[in-house]
């Protein structure tokens, strides 16, 4: 596994750097400009923390590793090891973004992007992941587009859920739905609802990829 995780390396630091430039260059706008944009980028890195474990998850590194022998089961789990190894990165990238910027944003009251609300986000991304990896081992076609838009729709949702919910926090409609944590039994049904069928998603991906014809 280890060998596995070296392999990956280059996937790892290229994920922490796009995401370190992101954040420095967002979190210096916001404190250095009244450029309003920055703010917007500052509200959209937990987007980008959702989609940047499928991007750098390592699906064309697995199918290398596979066409020189490795074995089947340490490229998955080592590919499922490093994909949640990014998505933990990103996430803890995204929460320093709001922590840094907070203190210079208009909206600073109503930002609330706390660990409670990154553990929501945290099943969202492993969702979405898991449907990006289930989809690369089904063959190209409307299959594959369909598992990948599927996830990523239901992660946006989610994300846009907590999103609007930590922004109007002061609508008493919304009080159902406060704390956004998994302290709160909403979201924690949400949020373990999510993660089962990720769980689902990872157990399919595992059996076909038993199967899966390497192609590179």
């Amino acid at each position: 596994m280890l060998k596995m995780l070296v392999l990956y390396r280059r996937l790892l630091l290229g994920a922490l750097t796009t995401m370190a430039v992101y954040v420095t260059i967002v979190v210096a706008g916001v404190w250095l400009t009244d450029l309003s944009l920055f703010e917007t980028y500052v509200f959209a890195t937990p987007l980008l923390s959702m989609a940047l474990p499928a991007m750098f998850g390592g699906g064309s590194m697995t199918n290398l590793a596979l066409s020189f022998g490795a074995p089947r089961r340490l490229c998955f789990w080592g590919w499922q090891l490093t994909s949640l190894l990014i998505a933990v990165l990103c996430l803890a990238m995204t929460w320093l973004t709001f922590a840094l910027a907070d203190g210079k944003m208009v909206e600073r009251n109503s930002i609330a992007w706390d660990w409670g609300g990154m553990s929501l986000l945290f099943a969202g991304c492993v969702f979405a992941l898991q449907g990006s990896i289930l989809s690369q081992t089904v063959e190209k076609g409307w299959r594959r587009s369909l598992i990948v838009t599927a996830a990523w729709m239901l992660s946006f949702v989610l994300l846009m859920a907590v999103q609007v919910c930590i922004l109007l926090d002061d609508e008493p409609l919304f009080d159902v739905l406060r704390p956004v944590s998994i302290a709160n039994p909403v979201w924690l049904a949400v949020s373990g609802g999510f993660l089962a069928a990720a769980l689902v998603l990872g157990v399919i991906a595992r059996i076909r990829f038993a199967k899966v014809v390497v192609s590179l």
